[in-house]
């Protein structure tokens, strides 16, 4: 999620071939028309070509069709290909690391010879991610059966002990008060509760591919919510959001509750509702602090700038943030990101409204029976909405 400083590095990129030539004409009588592209690649400062593997550059023109090379040698290179709107996506593994790699997007209209120029940034894959967010509702007026679910990406034990999960309000057609008056840095969270991982700091380890689905109500949805419901059963949820100021919250025993270290609306029911779209995001405090006594202090606690409201927010920077998802309004035509772009760049439109169906991340490959999810920081890219609610399965085939 950090964005170095930059020192030049330039790259010609070849991309040609018949698979666009057909796939791109408006008719196969026309004659295919051919530009010159070349791509200016800018690596981060202290990077250099020989730390930086698997450069892949996929174009995708304006038909979805796309096409995928290797920059492995930093040579110029050159050739054609067909005319049109291009979107293009860089990215590269840091060699010795198993969580840092540089990624890069650009546009391009070739209709004559063109370069775009394409700044590359180094980037922290997070350990702990969203693997799934069901947010949407199995059924009108029933808005307990969301759930949650976190898994560990990484090849190494984390532990969940003081991770924080809280939900900006999202689905902004704008920027909001805070970005407006340029703190873009730090995300209000707390339109309701803010919640976190009890724990020293060893208590909870979660193994690497292991996940833990985090419940607002741990209990058979599928039989509470009456019939003609498509909510699920969440009766071995791992965790749950108990939240003992609702009087539409129940505690069920069967699974341990996370700390609530943080309320500002005592109408919210349940924790993060955003049936038709919302923020989420996964923080982790420096060593040495609890969340309990971040939330306390009041410097990390504003109200709306700009306003007279008198209603407070806990303040989170973006340089806690282990994870961000944006979930936009699917029925809405102006989205504007809850996130820095670093954070999260783009939004996943939200699945639909109470039939029961989550967004997933995709997965990148299968290795001994344990999937690996892809983290691009752009919930547009690494999400698949309309899932099927699988709480605790692994994912069998990739995305």
């Amino acid at each position: 999620m950090f964005i170095s400083k930059l020192k030049t590095l330039s790259g010609l990129l070849l991309l040609a071939g018949s698979l666009f030539a057909f796939a791109s004409c408006e008719n196969e009588d026309e004659t295919p028309v051919f530009h010159a592209l070349t791509v200016n690649l800018t690596l981060p400062e202290g990077l250099s070509t020989d730390e930086i593997e698997h450069l892949a550059v996929i174009a995708t023109n304006s038909r979805g069709v796309n096409d995928t090379l290797y920059v492995t040698n930093g040579l110029s290179v050159t050739d054609s290909i067909l005319q049109g709107q291009y979107s293009i996506k860089v990215t590269g593994n840091v060699i010795g690391t198993s969580d840092t790699y540089v990624s890069g997007t650009g546009n391009v209209s070739l209709y004559q010879d063109a370069t775009v120029a394409i700044s590359l940034d180094k980037l922290l894959q997070s350990p702990l991610i969203f693997k799934a967010i069901y947010s949407t509702g199995g059924m009108p007026g029933y808005v307990v059966d969301q759930y949650f679910e976190i898994v560990n990406n990484s090849d190494e034990v984390q532990y969940l002990d003081g991770l924080i999960m809280s939900s900006p309000m999202g689905n902004q057609t704008q920027p909001n008060a805070w970005q407006a008056n340029g703190m873009e840095h730090l995300y209000a969270c707390g339109q309701g509760s803010v919640v976190a991982f009890p724990g020293n700091g060893t208590e909870y380890p979660l193994q690497p591919g292991e996940s833990v689905v985090v419940a607002n109500d741990a209990t058979n949805h599928a039989e509470n919510a009456g019939e003609g419901n498509h909510c699920p059963d969440l009766s071995g949820a791992d965790w749950e959001i108990y939240l003992d100021y609702s009087s539409a919250d129940a505690d069920n025993e069967s699974a341990p509750n996370l700390d609530v270290i943080f309320y500002n609306n005592t109408g919210m029911r349940a924790f993060g509702l955003g049936f038709f779209g919302r923020a989420y995001l996964l923080a982790k405090l420096p060593a040495g602090m609890t969340p309990a006594a971040y939330a306390a202090d009041p410097a990390n606690i504003q109200t709306t700038p700009g306003t007279t409201s008198t209603m407070q927010f806990l303040m989170i920077p973006n340089e806690y943030v282990l994870d961000a998802v944006d979930i936009w309004n699917a029925n809405s035509e102006e989205h504007y990101g809850t996130f820095l772009s670093r954070d999260d760049a783009q939004g996943v439109l939200a699945s639909d409204a109470w039939q029961g169906k989550c967004i997933r991340r995709k997965v990148t490959r299968i290795e001994n029976g344990r999937a690996y999810y892809q983290d691009t920081n752009n919930s547009a890219n690494d999400f698949l909405n309309n899932q099927p609610l699988t709480p605790g399965q692994t994912p069998t085939t990739v995305d």
